[in-house]
């Protein structure tokens, strides 16, 4: 079971990287069992915002073996040094697998963040509205799986405190300040890039044909004729649809405050795919 923190040049924790010098991505990886994991491969990457993830859609940061003793955690790094480009929000991502007893993930072809305990994922970030009064953020969704799925999106602003403490907890700070007036609009739109994928039954196929379409381009679809807080797709075998969350500022909220965002992907019969949370500062 992993953990991911980022540590900068200067040896701070937390979830931001400075970019153009080298940053340490740290793994804790836990192991539950009263076995000891003898070599248990461990592997970052780092991906662009998305409701799910796959290794087609991310970037390797590294992979190394770590030993961990029964009901012990152990901790390994990977230098990484993010360019300009990679500026904005990125999630992390981690996965640790044992070979012998074996105990690893259930699919390599897919980072199944909420049903493996094998995955781990790191991806909140805050977005300052600065002056505007509006929002526009730019994410992808994705159907991981390697066959059609009709998916739907969901967006709605964390009121309850439950989930909000939540988002404290991921944010490292127990005193951030959310905001009592709601956002007045929250709303998703599908964008103009579409990503689509032939369908294979081999996962390692699948990955291939993701990197050989992304070089060649992606093909433009029309926009829907409005905005709201949920629609549903079809989605071909894992393909990549690019998202956008409308946020609009509320003049009565004060300076400062934070509001988070859950954007959830679900499956036709309502199973939660994967998300991303995003925190809004006014």
């Amino acid at each position: 079971m992993p953990n991911i923190t980022i540590i900068k040049p200067g040896g701070a924790r937390g979830t931001e990287a400075v970019a153009n010098q080298q940053n340490q991505v740290e793994v804790v990886v836990t192991n539950a069992g009263g076995i000891e994991a003898v070599d248990a491969f461990v592997d970052a990457f780092f991906a662009d915002p998305s409701t799910a993830f796959t290794p087609a859609t991310a970037t390797s940061i590294g992979a190394d073996y770590l030993t961990i003793p029964a009901y012990s955690m152990r901790t390994i790094t990977f230098p990484w040094t993010p360019t300009t480009a990679d500026g904005g929000h990125r999630c992390l991502l981690a996965r640790v697998a044992l070979y012998i007893p074996p105990d690893a993930y259930a699919n390599s072809a897919i980072f199944d963040v909420r049903g493996d305990r094998h995955v781990a994922q790191r991806n909140i970030n805050i977005v300052s509205l600065g002056d505007t009064d509006s929002l526009n953020f730019s994410f992808a969704m994705v159907n991981p799986f390697p066959e059609p799925m009709q998916m739907r999106l969901v967006a709605q602003e964390i009121r309850d405190a439950k989930g909000l403490e939540y988002v404290r907890q991921n944010l490292g700070c127990g005193f951030a300040q959310f905001g009592e007036t709601p956002l007045p609009v929250v709303k998703l739109d599908v964008g103009r890039e579409r990503l689509t994928v032939r369908e294979v039954e081999n996962p390692m196929e699948l990955i291939n044909e993701v990197h050989r379409l992304s070089r060649v381009g992606l093909i433009k679809l029309p926009l829907l004729e409005r905005p709201r807080n949920s629609f549903t797709l079809d989605m071909k075998p894992g393909e990549i649809c690019e998202c956008i969350l409308y946020v609009e500022r509320n003049p009565d909220t004060r300076p400062g405050d934070l509001h988070a965002i859950n954007v959830i992907q679900q499956d036709a019969n309502g199973n939660i795919i994967g998300g991303l949370t995003l925190v809004i500062q006014h």
